[in-house]
């Protein structure tokens, strides 16, 4: 209960209220402080008012002679006096020489001695505040007239003022809490519906469940929208990973199916080798032929089965604008090397354009075109390599040879992984097509399979040009 109550406190809702509330009693005490100051100068100056018009009444009666023995009803001991002073709290003073010779009014019980200087004072008389104003009457003779009133009536408006101001401020912070409650609850139920929406993602499926961008405030709107460009990074890497996963898984199973029957040969060959150690030597010779020739399928098995595993993770790979004439010459140079007995040929007119991608993956499908061409086309023959510009957007790499060529019915099928000719007989592990095909996927291209104009097979791969490159 306790950690609950403490959570709730810890909302979003409480916190704007309690914002409120405290925004409200900060103002409230600021203002209350000045409307009592206000208050209590009003009082005060509505005192010192009454009392300067005492001062001029006794000001005015000097003209009646008043005097150490008293005077006509003017003077401060007249009956006009008593009549104004009597029950107001107020009381006058009439002092000759420094000494107090009258006093009318509610005298208190101990009054204070007459001040020698002129003008407005404070004092306390048995723990009541009074306020007094000392005029000269008589400077010639020292007649001096203090006219004192008590502050009793200021102090106590200033207290009911006081009351009122605590009492309507109580009333305006319950007002103020209950209606920011209210009005905060209505604003925050669009970020409610929006932690709703983000509870239910709960598996890479939800990642494709956009959140609401259309409910609530701006900055709620923003957040709905910012979460929804984290989710679309969040699919694509959960996407990416499942390729990698996949890729892996796939490599293994291909890998473990593809590797047996090597492994087997080889070990039957190695098991006759032990069993036999007085074979003759042409037959060891063979026997260890056999071996190697397999140990070198497996290389070449594992490297297509990496490419492919590779291929299907490149999201992750970096990519970069690659020079295409650049890459199929080294291609090129590499190719004759492999195989010298091949005459390639190399037509090019796309000067220094260039593709966006991986470079280790275009190198490896034109790799495999030119190997695939060497291997499946007539022994000691032709291969024909062509670059050009198709459109302003698109490069072409055609490759053609003069061999057997393969049957229309059968190229869509020998772009699958482990896949070959019915009538093949060159070496291979059935991977290069599929990596080519790969790559050419991968690269946004587009490959087509077909006759050459020199009797064997004709592949052409179309590649989107680098925008930098594309002339204007």
């Amino acid at each position: 209960m306790g950690l609950a109550r403490v959570k709730h406190l810890g909302s979003l809702r409480a916190r704007i209220t309690i914002a409120a509330i405290a925004a409200i009693t900060l103002s409230g005490l600021i203002g209350g402080a000045l409307l009592l100051a206000g208050v209590e100068n009003d009082g005060r100056n509505a005192v010192d008012q009454d009392l300067r018009q005492l001062a001029d009444s006794a000001t005015r009666a000097r003209g009646g002679g008043i005097g150490p023995g008293g005077g006509p009803g003017g003077g401060p001991g007249g009956a006009d006096d008593r009549a104004l002073l009597s029950g107001s709290g107020t009381f006058v003073q009439l002092a000759f020489a420094g000494e107090v010779i009258r006093q009318r009014g509610d005298v208190p019980a101990n009054p204070p001695a007459v001040p020698a200087i002129d003008g407005f004072s404070t004092t306390t008389i048995d723990g009541t505040s009074w306020r007094a104003l000392t005029v000269t009457i008589d400077p010639v003779n020292d007649i001096r007239y203090e006219v004192l009133r008590t502050l009793d009536s200021v102090d106590q408006q200033v207290q009911d003022t006081t009351r009122l101001v605590l009492l309507l401020g109580a009333l305006a912070l319950v007002i103020a809490g209950i209606t920011a409650w209210l009005f905060t609850t209505i604003a925050v139920r669009p970020l409610a519906r929006l932690g709703e929406g983000a509870s239910r993602v709960s598996s890479a499926e939800d990642l494709r469940t956009p959140l609401p961008e259309d409910d609530g405030p701006d900055e709620v709107r923003s957040l709905a929208r910012a979460l929804n460009a984290m989710l679309v990074r969040l699919g694509a890497s959960t996407q990416a990973l499942e390729r990698a996963l996949n890729a892996t898984r796939r490599f293994a199973a291909d890998a473990g199916h593809e590797l047996r029957t090597p492994l087997t040969g080889m070990r039957a060959n190695l098991d006759t080798l032990t069993r036999n150690p007085d074979l003759p030597l042409s037959q060891r010779q063979t026997l260890l032929a056999e071996t190697t020739a397999e140990q070198e399928r497996i290389i070449h098995l594992l490297e297509g089965l990496q490419a492919l595993a590779r291929g299907e993770a490149a999201d992750t790979l970096p990519r970069e604008d690659v020079e295409l004439g650049d890459l199929v010459d080294s291609a090129l140079h590499d190719a004759r090397r492999r195989h010298p007995e091949v005459r390639y040929g190399l037509t090019e007119d796309i000067g220094a354009a260039t593709v966006h991608g991986w470079p280790s993956g275009l190198r490896l499908m034109v790799d495999n075109i030119l190997d695939n061409a060497a291997l499946h086309g007539r022994s000691g023959g032709r291969v024909e390599v062509a670059l050009k510009r198709e459109t302003l957007k698109t490069l072409v790499i055609s490759v053609a040879d003069d061999g057997p060529g393969i049957p229309s019915g059968d190229r869509e099928r020998l772009l699958e992984p482990f896949t070959r000719g019915e009538a093949t007989v060159a070496p291979g592990t059935g991977l290069g097509m599929a990596i080519m095909a790969q790559q050419v996927t991968l690269h946004g291209g587009s490959l087509l399979l077909d006759a050459s104009d020199l009797g064997g097979l004709l592949v052409e791969i179309t590649l989107p040009a680098a925008g930098p490159n594309v002339p204007a």
